[in-house]
């Protein structure tokens, strides 16, 4: 089988799957939500060009999900047995569900991205980054946090094939994401865990850690090295697990 049909027959699986479905359509509801209640003109800590970036930070936790359930689905339905006896060469599955899960991260990201970028400077008037030509800052860091929830897709696809149990790869996940900022308080080594890493490449550091008892000193090109390293680790492990764990598709092709 071609690698462009298991793609095209991942997407199918996808599709139907109404939990990803829910998942991506709360990402947009509850972002837009957020988004025209936490805006206005008083800036607080932050300036025009770093004004909702945070919460890139804070609503990561949906790209998680989203990534957890392209690959744990098919353990808790059973249809991973059906999978690898359609397309034998597994390696094939993980990476369609690899850029499947990227791609819908991706949008996930880019929709938020967009509502902060533009919700939140349309109550700044002239102090928009619109307005004093300073934009390319603020999307600078709005596309690196769209980096940053491919990078946790990932990641979490991969986690989803090497933890059979949705619920401990979901569980960990969200820990990871959604906790990442108090356990790096307390232990600046926590820093360069993956989703750590991924927001330490684009949150306003000068105002939102500048304060803490161990605020991070890692760089924004060794964030980003960090979360690609682990990205590799990552998805080499779940290649291994996947090539070697007895799922029945044997069995299955004796009878």
């Amino acid at each position: 089988m071609r690698f462009i049909d298991v793609l095209r027959g991942e997407t199918l699986k996808a599709w139907t799957l109404g939990s990803l479905r829910w998942t991506i359509l709360a990402t947009a509801a509850l972002s837009l939500a957020f988004c025209l209640i936490d805006a206005g003109p008083d800036l607080g800590l932050s300036t025009p060009e770093t004004i909702g970036v945070y919460a890139m930070a804070n609503f990561s936790f949906f790209a998680a999900i989203a990534g957890v359930l392209m690959a744990s689905s098919e353990y808790g339905g059973g249809q991973i047995t059906t999978t690898a006896l359609a397309v034998p060469r597994r390696g094939r599955t993980l990476a369609a569900k690899l850029i499947l899960s990227a791609i819908v991260t991706t949008v996930q990201g880019v929709l938020f991205a967009v509502l902060i970028a533009t919700i939140y400077q349309f109550h700044l008037g002239d102090q928009s980054v619109y307005a004093t030509g300073t934009a390319s800052t603020l999307l600078g860091s709005l596309a690196l946090a769209v980096c940053s929830w491919t990078a946790v897709g990932i990641l979490s696809t991969s986690i989803g094939f090497i933890i059979r149990s949705q619920t401990v790869a979901l569980t960990s996940m969200i820990v990871l994401t959604f906790g990442g900022t108090p356990l790096m308080m307390a232990l600046p080594i926590l820093q360069y865990l993956p989703t750590n890493a991924g927001v330490l490449m684009f949150i306003d550091r000068a105002n939102q850690t500048s304060d803490w008892i161990n605020p991070p000193d890692i760089t924004v090109p060794i964030a980003g090295a960090t979360l690609a390293a682990w990205c590799i680790v990552v998805v080499v492990a779940a290649a291994v697990v996947l090539l070697r764990r007895d799922i029945g598709a044997r069995a299955a092709a004796l009878d």
